[in-house]
């Protein structure tokens, strides 16, 4: 069609009108081309971002409202003077120093495998902890899909939240998913992690204060402190079919009861499997992993509890699992 109209153009001697019409595409393509640049402030109502999205400071979606985010939309965050005016409040107890996207609406990020969602920092010369968290605060409802996070403090923390977060890759964060219940939300903290690539970070799934975790199907490789992290979890928690391995420990407990981890492939972490931190007095029933090997012995070298300090709970192990347990690990 573009051909067309040149050689029209050009029969009828009308070059300069050409050239009129070349200029005006160039500067549609640049208008189009823009990002949305999005300011310090509150969104109050139904919101859709595509595109690019440039945030310059903290960003709240209100109670009511839904952010919409498209597939292939990219969204990135300044990098902003931690705890400067570029935030919304000054309380640090749930916020994070740098700029973030805080959720007490809804937030909607469906990506597709071919156009994933991205949320990254805008510097040149990125760095984990660049911009804060998508920050969830008393909030139900959100769904995070087939997203590309990095280079956060915590990708995605639920203070009193529920998200499910799906089909994503989380990198080169400080956390990659965090929670903990606030009192003075009514909303119970409830996160549902499934078919995830979460993956050199500082920490990978970290939670606590009754907090819910159903993680299944992940891949926690290569995180530098932890793959999980059960903080005073909650006990209605599920872990299953993950494979957890290649992290600085593989699971650590502290304050946990009535804990059950099974069918997960735990192996080859650097310092521990698995690990009880000083105050878990529980025992935690880790039945039906995989620990890389059959050897007792050698599974027991790798699992740090009562036998170390007399002060700590029991792991309990037996029954582990022969071989690599192949349903777990779903991503790809």
């Amino acid at each position: 069609m573009f051909t067309r109209i040149a050689r029209h153009f050009l029969v009828q001697g009308s070059f300069l009108t050409f050239l009129g019409l070349i200029s005006f595409l160039l500067l549609c393509s640049q208008v189009i081309a823009q990002p949305i640049i999005v300011e310090k402030g509150t969104i109050s109502v139904d919101t859709t971002w595509s595109g690019e999205v440039l945030i310059k400071a903290d960003v709240e979606v209100a109670k009511g409202a839904t952010l919409t985010v498209m597939p292939g939309t990219v969204v990135k965050f300044e990098k902003i003077e931690p705890f400067g005016p570029g935030k919304l409040y000054e309380d640090k107890t749930h916020q994070f120093p740098r700029a973030e996207l805080i959720i007490r609406g809804k937030i909607i990020a469906k990506g597709t495998k071919d156009k994933l969602i991205t949320f990254t920092s805008a510097d040149p010369s990125p760095k984990p902890a660049d911009w804060g968290a998508i920050n969830l605060l008393d909030t139900e409802g959100n769904i995070i899909d087939y997203c590309d996070l990095s280079y956060a403090h915590t990708a995605i923390h639920a203070h009193s939240g529920k998200v499910t977060v799906t089909n994503s890759y989380i990198h080169d964060s400080g956390v990659a998913v965090g929670q903990k219940n606030v009192k003075e939300f009514p909303t119970k903290a409830e996160i549902i992690v499934h078919n995830n690539l979460i993956s050199t970070n500082g920490g990978g799934l970290l939670f606590g204060k009754g907090g819910i975790l159903i993680a299944s199907n992940n891949n926690l490789i290569n995180n530098e402190l932890f793959g999980i992290y059960c903080k005073k979890g909650g006990a209605s928690s599920v872990i299953k079919f993950n494979n957890i391995t290649k992290n600085g420990k593989g699971v650590m407990f502290f304050a946990t009861e009535k804990f059950q981890i099974h069918n997960n492939n735990i192996n080859d972490n650097t310092e521990y499997n698995m690990t009880m931190l000083e105050g878990q007095e529980a025992d935690v029933d880790a039945r039906n992993n995989w620990w890389g090997t059959t050897d007792e012995k050698k599974i027991k070298e790798l699992i740090r509890d009562k036998d170390e300090e007399a002060e700590l709970g029991t792991v309990i192990f037996t029954d582990y699992a022969k071989a690599s347990i192949a349903e777990a690990c779903l991503t790809k």
